[in-house]
């Protein structure tokens, strides 16, 4: 059973503003609202799931930059390097759930 948890607080992440949605042991779920440019990062352990909600701009795979706009999904492994440029909302999706300690900046 899903129980949505919206957190009314915001706060500052490697891709953007971030807004927990939805956590338990297993996932995460949060809104991402990005301006400008996030900063390059990467996870050892957690993939990710992006979902562009609104906006249009550029998500970064290892260098290689994707265009991206509403409805557009960009599935991210453990290990790659990225980051989101532009003016974006986004849902984003951590399995396991979203833990700082996995965030390694480049």
């Amino acid at each position: 059973m899903w129980i949505l948890t919206v957190s009314a607080e915001r706060e500052h992440g490697p891709c953007g503003r971030v807004r927990e949605l939805y956590s338990n042991d297993k996932v995460s779920v949060a809104e991402v609202s990005v301006q400008g440019e996030g900063e390059e990062h990467y996870h050892r352990r957690t993939f990710e799931v992006y979902y562009v909600i609104d906006g249009r701009g550029k998500v970064v795979l290892n260098g290689r930059p994707v265009d991206v706009g509403p409805g557009d999904v960009v599935a991210i492994e453990p290990g790659t390097r990225h980051k989101v440029v532009g003016n974006l909302k986004m849902l984003v999706v951590c399995i396991p759930p979203f833990d700082p300690e996995d965030v390694c900046l480049v």
